[in-house]
């Protein structure tokens, strides 16, 4: 581990520092109630998610295309959109254990992406070879990021139904709402989850002549598709309470964190043109 640390760029070791102390930060946050502290962790975190935006383009220049096609960059960019959308949704809600818990996936997956480290940058194939490659993949990855920090509000209602007090920077108190929040986060992740699952059905018609090819990674990011256009269609279900609609929407990000990760482990993967290269 300390070894892959060693060979990897400048860059990467500043992001992951970055991010490592702005989780320490949020951590320390738990305990300091001093209003002069409630800012730093926050500050912290974009700092780190400005040097991961320093990274990618870094590796952009180097290999001389988008750093989206080994699985190494890809958990980079996955680093950077949950970083995004955390921020975001922190300055929106004032939900500072939303950057706490998206700070904990960060440095996880950057530890991870050591042991995914590449020995050599991978050229891309023809079929990636096209204007589609970008907004496709931004699209995913921005759903991804967005649905994962949905998922982390789900997970926070489970604990605090009835929401936490909130403290704007006039001193003004509200209750957040976590279902509520969840709400609003997943229609935007599943805004970017559709044009994704468009954007891949137009390039297979492109690249292969089939807008729709049985790929197990089409199928299983067709499930997750339907996971989060059940949880939307379940909200005007009376029936359905919040409980149940946050376990859906947690549900649904196991099954993104499967269609990410869990490919390789199908009988099916070597059939598969979406497995990502992995050194």
């Amino acid at each position: 581990m300390f070894e892959s640390l060693y060979y990897t760029s400048i860059f990467f070791k500043i992001t992951f520092a970055g991010y490592a102390v702005a989780l320490a930060a949020y951590v320390l946050g738990l305990f300091v109630k001093a209003r002069v502290f409630r800012s730093i962790p926050y500050a912290l975190f974009t700092l780190a998610f400005l040097s991961c935006t320093v990274l990618i383009v870094d590796r952009w220049i180097e290999a001389g295309r988008p750093p989206f096609k080994s699985f190494y960059e890809s958990l980079v960019f996955a680093a950077w959109t949950i970083s995004l959308v955390s921020l975001v949704v922190e300055r929106r809600f004032k939900i500072r254990l939303i950057g706490l818990m998206s700070a904990i996936g960060i440095v996880l997956i950057f530890f991870y992406a050591l042991t995914k480290r590449d020995v050599e940058i991978i050229a891309l194939p023809p079929a990636l070879q096209t204007w589609m490659f970008i907004p496709h993949v931004i699209s995913y990855f921005l759903a991804y990021g967005a649905l994962f920090v949905a998922g982390l509000s789900a997970v926070l209602y489970l604990v605090f139904p009835g929401g936490l007090a909130s403290h704007h920077s006039l001193g003004e108190q509200s209750r957040i709402d976590f279902a509520e929040t969840t709400y609003q986060i997943t229609k935007f992740g599943f805004l970017f989850l559709t044009a994704g699952l468009l954007l891949g059905a137009w390039w297979g018609q492109n690249a292969w002549s089939n807008y729709w090819a049985w790929d197990p990674k089409e199928n299983w990011a067709l499930i997750t598709w339907l996971i989060f256009a059940a949880y939307l269609h379940f909200r005007n279900l009376p029936a359905w309470g919040s409980k149940r609609l946050a376990w859906v929407v947690i549900i649904g990000v196991i099954a993104i964190i499967f269609t990410y990760l869990g490919m390789e482990y199908l009988p099916t993967a070597g059939d598969s043109l979406h497995v990502y290269s992995k050194n």
